[in-house]
């Protein structure tokens, strides 16, 4: 105990209370003596004023410690992909070390990976999926947990458990076949693998690659993490065999293996103008039913370009020989039709479809069942026709092509320039084709700026992609971004890296997947 000393009497209720005085022990003296406790208490700072030292203590600053969800990534997957759990912490706090476990089939649990929580409390831990002997229709189910371990000021915690499926190559089960029915059991598997992206409600990131230049793999190579799917087109592929110096097997093999590691593989086919020879973008010939009638000469030079194209994808199917592992590949070939952009832009509906029965019938006849079939068209705007008229009779996948205007008309209003310039996703025409009965998935097939100098941020894929499209039923399993390009009114910057938001962007989304 103190003696209080003021420099002045003072006055609490009725009573007087004077300075330099040791407090006395009369009732009147006990009253003063009470009041200038109290006082003294609330302008002393907190860590005085604590009674009870016991109520800081270890053990109850523990009591205090954080939360803990995982999240497996995807949940379903063919033995060997890659699958990641996602664990984040609540409050975010960085440097905590994370054990990643598995339940045993006596019920125990035993650690499979470990890692530390980034500044946003989150860590990424990848999980091994190979299961030796799994075949047949058999399934192997995995309990997986995190465990956050403990600090000097913070207790353990531990998430719930969550499964991860693993499927023998043999026994994948698609939500809705492939079309084809000979597809290939990595066709089948492809398929199976789309739909658990889609039934968990994530997004792949996707980057389009341009095969056709030497520096090929540059918008993947720029970037800090592995995107889930890539992008090519078969033309350009075509084309890098035939340079006085051709690097077309290096492409291949780059792709090839990219697949092996966990890429899905994307490709478009840009075809030649049967009628001129001219680029995709000549439109003085156009005429598509032509294409079905063999004894045209248009015909004749449209699917001898064509089964030089299967001829490509059937190196993916046997993996070159045997020197990759056998691919599947999403192939959405003369897209964009519902535009005026190509020479096979706006065509009659029944010569459009029939062409797309014929070269799925083609494909068959030349042995290529490794591929998925995907529609996609542009976004439905002024002098764009609705997409739904076109759609195949029977396809895998539709795809929407969205890109947004960054570069104002000369002479528009300044309110007209900002809307222009700020940031969006179009989505018109996407809800119609999605709620047709024919079509079992849905993606972003192309997305991004037209006319950017970088200032795009990918961010709003993701942000309208939550806000408009969270359904599984109307979920993209992927949205996939095109290289920088030049040349045209409509070329800038679209790749992941070059966009000044691209590269967090993708790191917040984990493995490669939005949600």
């Amino acid at each position: 105990m103190f003696a209080t000393v003021f420099p002045q009497p003072f006055r609490t209720g009725g009573l007087h209370c004077h300075a330099l005085r040791v407090l006395p022990t009369s009732p009147r003296a006990r009253t003063c003596a009470a009041t200038m406790v109290a006082l003294l208490a609330a302008l002393l700072p907190a860590s005085y004023a604590a009674a009870d030292p016991g109520s800081s203590s270890t053990s109850e600053r523990r009591a205090r410690t954080s939360t803990v969800d995982a999240r497996v990534l995807p949940a379903q997957v063919k033995a060997g992909e890659p699958a990641s759990v996602l664990v984040e912490l609540e409050p975010a706090v960085a440097g905590r070390e994370v054990r990643l476990e598995q339940q045993q089939d006596d019920g125990g649990w035993v650690g499979v990976g470990s890692g530390l929580s980034d500044g946003k409390g989150r860590v990424l831990l990848d999980v091994d999926t190979t299961e030796p002997g799994l075949s047949g229709q058999a399934v192997a189910t995995r309990r997986l947990r995190a465990v956050v371990l403990p600090t000097e000021d913070t207790g353990a915690a531990t998430s719930a458990s969550r499964a991860l499926e693993i499927h023998p190559e043999t026994n994948c089960r698609p939500r809705v076949a492939p079309v084809d029915p000979e597809a290939t059991g990595e066709a089948i598997c492809l398929a199976a693998r789309l739909d658990s992206w889609r039934h968990a409600r994530i997004t792949g990131v996707g980057q389009q690659v341009n095969a056709s230049s030497q520096d090929w793999a540059a918008p993947l190579d720029a970037l800090d993490s592995t995107v889930t799917v890539v992008g090519f087109d078969l033309e350009e592929l075509d084309r890098s065999f035939g340079y006085e110096y051709p690097f077309g097997q290096q492409v291949l093999d780059d792709l090839l293996a990219r697949a092996r590691d966990g890429a899905v593989l994307v490709a478009s086919w840009h075809a030649t103008n049967p009628g001129t020879g001219g680029p995709f973008t000549d439109r003085s010939w156009r005429d598509v039913k032509a294409l079905l009638d063999d004894s045209t000469p248009e015909a004749e030079a449209f699917w001898g370009d064509f089964e030089a194209k299967m001829a490509l994808l059937a190196r993916f199917q046997d993996g070159d020989g045997g020197r990759f592992p056998r691919t599947a590949v999403v192939l959405r070939p003369l897209h964009e039709a519902n535009g005026g952009f190509f020479w096979w832009g706006k065509p009659k509906r029944a010569a459009y479809r029939a062409l797309w029965a014929r070269m799925q019938a083609r494909a068959g006849l030349a042995g290529v069942h490794n591929v998925l079939w995907a529609y996609s068209f542009n976004l439905h705007t002024a002098g764009v026709r609705n997409p739904t008229r076109l759609v195949p009779a029977r396809i895998d996948l539709a795809g929407l092509d969205s890109y947004d205007p960054e570069t104002p008309p000369r002479r528009a209003s300044k309110k007209l320039a900002r809307q222009i310039r700020a940031d969006r996703l179009g989505l018109a025409g996407y809800e119609d084709v999605a709620r047709m009965d024919r079509v079992p998935r849905m993606a972003l097939t192309e997305v991004g700026p037209h006319g950017s100098d970088g200032s795009w941020n990918p961010r709003v894929i993701t942000r309208t992609v939550n806000r408009s499209l969270s359904s599984r039923r109307l979920r993209p399993v992927w949205a996939m971004l095109w290289f920088d390009d030049e040349g045209y009114a409509e070329a800038g910057t679209k790749q992941i890296s070059s966009l000044r938001g691209g590269h967090r962007w993708l790191a917040s989304c984990p493995a490669g997947f939005c949600f």
